[in-house]
């Protein structure tokens, strides 16, 4: 009824019953807040975009209140404690509406809902309006990276294709606010540029091959933009460093004089000092940390050696001799070698250095014929021979041309040589070998080098002039006699004869010409030397006269001369005696011999040799101990005293020996001697004599096998058999001997044979 703080109602009332009354009344109507306040709606949406200014008002319905004049006070209460500050309400001094004031910016991408409670207060009650205010997307959003700036490393080697990064920004908006597209932005021209990127994912991937000697890094920019209206641009930028792979071989440079034209071929001179350098070597590679760089010669390090100057810088020099008449060019290959630590690079490099020729060779004769040699009597102007000599120096050039001279002597006046052939004769003269044989010559030969000096060699010459044969062989002696001992050895030494021939190179032949004596004696026909052919024996030849020729070599002339051969006799034959072996005197010789000495027998001996070797003296060396028996040593007499002789049977041993002074040679043989008839008494021992004749056949045999085995050794086989059968003819001949009287001066009587002669026998022993 009131809608006042206070209300004054005035009535008038009209009372008639009669008349008309007119009764003015005041009701005062005081207004209680009995009413709360209301709002239209129990809740309001609101749509604000993003982008709406701070300070932007909008509207919402306000609240009402029956109660007259009640003073509403409203408050937001954000359902969500962190939006507190985000709205506040004001009187829009309008009815029936409020005004929701934006106090700070929206981000619809951080928030998009705001809700909260308007209470509307009149002191003692309230109202409520749930407020939503939705907040809708506006392209606000400036796209952002990840990352600010992008920087990665790839190794230069990485296949094409390959997929290096992917770069991402985002858009808080939404929708087409919110699709970004992407772009590189780069001043590189495109053809060269090796990147690429997608435009809707940002993946950079390579189109090209990166090397790192070319570009060691890139750097660019990412343009990100959305598609909303008024599209918003942001860059990123991007830098991308290539890793260095050792895929670069090292380079090396030769630094030679600006003089060279050609880059691979240095030409110096031969024969430079020791420790020479030559030229500068530099080495580089275009990858990065490789290390050091290893130079190295390969070829001819013993001529060459390469030193270290600066890093990297170095010089060649010469430790060894360069001659160019040994070798004119030499292939250098020098190796450069880097330290990449996956894997090693090497680069080679070919360098020929030609030496140039100076003239360090003296001429050099060719082998020739030594002695030259000249037949005596020869024509005028004949060439003798064509002399070649040699310059290792360069051909065809001053070093090497030669020429051929005579140095000025005595003897080149008779000769002349060809200075360019070398072609060497005879002037105007016809040589005689009886007045001169050798011509000593002096050859020079020179070049016609200048740097550092002519040089030139001397050889000297030998011409021989041959002498032709006209002078026969002479014997140095008209005749030769020689004495040798006989039984010397086969091929003893006899003696040497020698012939001279005045011709000049004459060899000598000499030959034996007497035909008897060919198997006898041989001469060695070069040194004239006489030897044996056989054993000579004195006694059956003492001289031997022989005949000698010698003959030139061609066989044109020969001479003779008599060699005498003398043997000399050697002590080489025992005595040999031929003696009766038994003897008997009869009693009735005794008792009648007037002589106080009877002479019982004598030894017949003779010798082969002759001289001392062939005197002889006689013994009695067993069986007369008690001296019955004397015997004369000169002539072999046996004699005895008849008073002082027993009867009975005697045995003596007699032994007979030469003079020989450096071999004694003799010969022993038993006598039995029976003195008287009939008595048998025995003046020796039948023991001992058995013994000794055993000893004596012991000493026979033994003897005789040495003479055999020393014969064997020395004569050749048709000897030995020889000998061998005379021998075995010797002895034969002394086991059948027959026992008989010697012949006596004094007559004396053949004694029967009886048992005890059986037992005696004759044995003759060579000593």
């Amino acid at each position: 009824i009131c809608n006042c703080d206070r209300c004054l109602l005035t009535l008038e009332l009209i009372a008639s019953s009669q008349t008309v009354d007119i009764l003015s009344l005041e009701i005062t109507i005081e207004n209680i807040n009995d009413n709360q306040p209301i709002f239209p709606v129990s809740s309001f949406r609101i749509r604000l975009s993003e982008s709406t200014d701070i300070g932007h008002v909008s509207s919402f319905p306000s609240a009402t209140d029956l109660d007259y004049q009640d003073h509403i006070e409203y408050h937001l209460v954000p359902l969500n404690p962190s939006d507190n500050e985000t709205f506040t309400i004001v009187n829009l001094q309008t009815e029936n509406q409020l005004g929701l004031r934006l106090l700070k910016s929206l981000d619809r991408e951080q928030q998009n809902l705001y809700q909260m409670k308007v209470i509307a207060s009149d002191g003692e009650h309230t109202g409520e309006l749930l407020l939503d205010v939705h907040i809708l997307d506006s392209n606000d959003n400036v796209p952002k990276f990840e990352h600010d700036q992008y920087h990665i490393k790839v190794r230069e080697d990485i296949p094409v294709g390959s997929e290096l990064l992917h770069i991402h920004a985002y858009d808080n908006d939404e929708g087409l606010n919110a699709l970004i597209n992407y772009t590189i932005v780069t001043d590189n021209p495109s053809s060269s540029f090796p990147f690429e990127i997608n435009v809707r994912t940002g993946a950079v991937r390579l189109i090209q091959a990166l090397d790192y000697e070319y570009e060691t890094n890139y750097h660019f920019s990412v343009r990100a933009r959305d598609n909303g209206p008024d599209a918003i641009s942001v860059y990123a930028q991007v830098q991308i460093d290539i890793l260095d792979v050792n895929d670069c071989p090292p380079d090396i440079d030769l630094i030679l004089p600006d003089n060279n034209p050609q880059k691979n071929l240095f030409q110096i001179e031969e024969e430079q000092p020791l420790h020479t350098r030559l030229f500068h070597l530099s080495v580089s590679d275009k990858d990065s940390g490789i290390g050091k760089i290893l130079l190295r010669l390969l070829t001819y390090q013993d001529l060459f050696q390469l030193n270290e100057q600066y890093n990297d810088l170095y010089n060649l020099i010469v430790i060894g001799r360069l001659d160019r008449e040994k070798q004119e060019e030499y292939q250098l290959i020098f190796e450069a070698v880097d330290q990449g630590v996956e894997q090693s690079l090497k680069t080679q490099k070919n360098l020929t250095i030609r030496l140039i020729d100076i003239n360090d060779c003296s001429p050099m004769l060719d082998p020739f014929p030594k002695p030259i040699y000249i037949n005596e009597n020869n024509p005028y102007n004949v060439q003798l021979i064509q002399l070649h000599a040699r310059d290792l120096d360069a051909p065809n050039t001053p070093n090497s041309l030669l020429a051929y001279s005579l140095l000025p002597s005595n003897d080149s006046r008779f000769f002349r040589i060809d200075s360019q052939t070398g072609i060497l004769s005879v002037g105007q003269i016809s040589f005689d070998y009886e007045m001169k044989s050798v011509y000593y010559l002096v050859l020079n030969i020179s070049d016609h080098g200048t740097n550092p000096k002519r040089l030139e060699t001397i050889q000297p010459l030998v011409i021989h002039i041959n002498n032709t044969n006209d002078n026969e062989p002479v014997f140095k002696q008209s005749s030769y006699s020689f004495r040798i001992p006989e039984n010397v050895p086969v091929g003893t030494l006899i003696g040497q004869v020698s012939a001279i021939d005045s011709d000049s190179n004459s060899t000598i032949d000499y030959k034996l010409s007497t035909p008897e004596y060919q198997n006898t004696f041989y001469i060695d026909h070069l040194t004239g030397q006489l030897h044996t052919k056989v054993l000579l024996d004195y006694e059956t030849v003492a001289i031997y006269r022989l005949n000698i020729t010698a003959k030139d070599n061609d066989g044109l002339h020969s001479t003779h001369t008599i060699v005498i051969v003398e043997l000399t006799d050697v002590n080489d034959n025992a005595p040999m005696m031929d003696s009766s072996s038994s003897i008997q005197i009869p009693s009735q010789m005794l008792h009648t011999n007037t002589s106080e000495i009877i002479m019982i027998a004598r030894i017949n001996a003779k010798d082969k040799d002759s001289g001392r070797n062939g005197q002889l003296t006689y013994g009695i060396s067993d069986g007369n101990q008690h001296n019955y028996f004397q015997m004369n040593s000169m002539n072999g007499t046996i004699t005895a005293k008849t008073k002082n002789l027993p009867q009975g049977h005697h045995r003596l041993t007699v032994k007979v020996c030469d003079q020989g002074e450096s071999l004694q040679k003799c010969s022993t043989t038993i006598i039995n001697i029976q003195i008287g008839e009939n008595v048998n008494d025995l003046f020796y021992s039948e023991e001992n004599v058995t013994e000794k004749q055993l000893a004596v056949d012991e000493n026979i045999v033994t003897n005789e096998m040495i003479i055999v085995v020393i014969i064997s050794s020395i004569f050749t086989l048709v000897f030995s058999i020889t000998m061998g059968i005379l021998c075995a003819v010797f002895c034969k001949q002394k086991r059948c001997h027959h026992i008989h009287r010697s012949s006596l001066k004094t007559p004396c009587e053949s004694l029967q044979s009886t048992d005890a002669d059986k037992l005696l026998s004759t044995n003759n022993t060579n000593t």
